[in-house]
């Protein structure tokens, strides 16, 4: 995760297990590191959530991440799983610098949206394809701007519910909530999370807050970012690679090297 991420790194792995259903990536994702061998880079890596069980196929996997915090606890998950073929680096993806090249370098679950500027951006996509070895993949995703949701930002500013669920450890309710402030002309939306924890009896034995900036890319923005700096994109709109179509919400990217 980039310098502007700030997120409870203990509430992180099961707020997108428990919490949020399965989105598909970690199997999309897998099936091109298997594709490609090894070695990858994973960009944005955070808690290893994707790089692990990447790792797991014995694909040589180095994990790059801002937040000293997500990667002690994927340094926790690595040693715990005795896995040898993972290497971590604190380091932000648009200032980056590795010896070796990648068969694959991914950027997943909108990671590559903590780049504010358009300087950032091309940077982080000038030194991916450094590293990329001339036959490898770049993959990327981001998400899909709704014109509605930005619209209903933009007219409340109240907090909304995102999910429940168990603390596994202590069988209190997380709940979740946020609130969306976008700033139309610059193309962001700074979002601040608060998580409340609960007993049973309706106590409170936590709260935590955590914000973030995201700045949102267009389908045809982002593909002419792409082929500015050297890539040939295809864009699909779903995980099982069925076609972009604005509603599902995502814009996946798998590249070559053009």
């Amino acid at each position: 995760m980039e310098a502007n991420f700030h997120y409870p790194a203990e509430y992180y792995d099961e707020d997108y297990t428990v919490g949020i259903p399965s989105r598909g990536d970690v199997s999309f994702y897998k099936k091109y590191a298997l594709q490609m061998g090894s070695p990858v880079l994973e960009l944005g890596c955070g808690t290893g959530r994707i790089l692990i069980p990447i790792a797991q196929e014995g694909i040589e996997s180095h994990g790059l991440d801002m937040s000293r915090e997500m990667l002690g606890i994927c340094e926790t998950k690595v040693r715990t799983l005795n896995l040898k073929n993972v290497r971590l680096k604190c380091s932000s993806m648009d200032e980056f610098e590795y010896e070796e090249k990648f068969s694959m370098i991914y950027i997943p679950f909108r990671s590559f949206q903590h780049l504010l500027t358009t300087e950032q951006q091309m940077k982080c996509l000038e030194l991916v394809r450094k590293h990329l070895q001339d036959d490898g993949l770049f993959v990327l995703d981001v998400f899909a701007p709704s014109i509605t949701k930005l619209a209903g930002y933009v007219q409340s500013q109240d907090w909304e519910k995102d999910f429940s669920r168990k603390n596994e450890q202590t069988e209190s309710t997380i709940t979740r909530y946020y609130q969306a402030r976008p700033d139309l002309a610059a193309q962001t939306v700074e979002v601040t999370m608060k998580w409340e924890e609960r007993e049973a009896n309706g106590s409170v034995v936590a709260r935590k807050m955590g914000e973030f900036k995201l700045r949102y890319i267009f389908r045809y923005e982002l593909e002419h970012l792409l082929v500015r700096c050297g890539f040939q994109p295809t864009i699909y709109g779903h995980f099982d690679e069925r076609p972009y179509d604005y509603v599902s919400g995502e814009i996946i990217a798998v590249c070559k090297k053009s």
